[in-house]
């Protein structure tokens, strides 16, 4: 009984391709209209890589400052995470592991460097804090 039907259906779709295969060869195709695309770009409109005349000399990817810097605390505590305002508004996120304790609101003067630690400790730039002083 299965094997009749499959017969069938082979039978159908044989129909089905000659009659499309005939259709097509009319000649006439309602969809058949002359290309109105644009031509194609020449090679010299085509983009092309450059290279550049000379590597830089100076890194490329600037780090953030290091050194002292003064400021108000924005977020205290006794650490691993603080947050300083500096007196020209850049807003740091510091790390240290040390236990150094900062009041909030407190005005200090710490020293930064760069470090590789990719921890969140605040919105602004992270830095790792060396040493912390108060201004008086």
């Amino acid at each position: 009984m299965r094997s009749l039907h499959t017969f069938r259906i082979g039978i159908a779709v044989a129909a089905i391709a000659v009659v499309a295969g005939c259709g097509a060869a009319s000649g006439s195709s309602p969809t058949s209209t002359p290309s109105t695309a644009p031509p194609l770009a020449a090679p010299s409109d085509l983009p092309t890589i450059t290279k550049t005349p000379k590597p830089p000399k100076e890194p490329t990817d600037n780090l953030p400052e290091t050194g002292w810097v003064a400021g108000m605390v924005t977020q205290g505590g006794s650490g691993p995470c603080y947050g300083l305002t500096t007196d020209d508004g850049t807003r740091y996120a510091l790390y240290n592991a040390g236990g150094i304790t900062l009041a909030q609101n407190d005005r200090v003067r710490v020293k930064l460097e760069s470090t590789l630690l990719r921890i969140y400790c605040g919105p602004g730039k992270l830095m790792a804090m060396v040493a912390a002083e108060p201004i008086k």
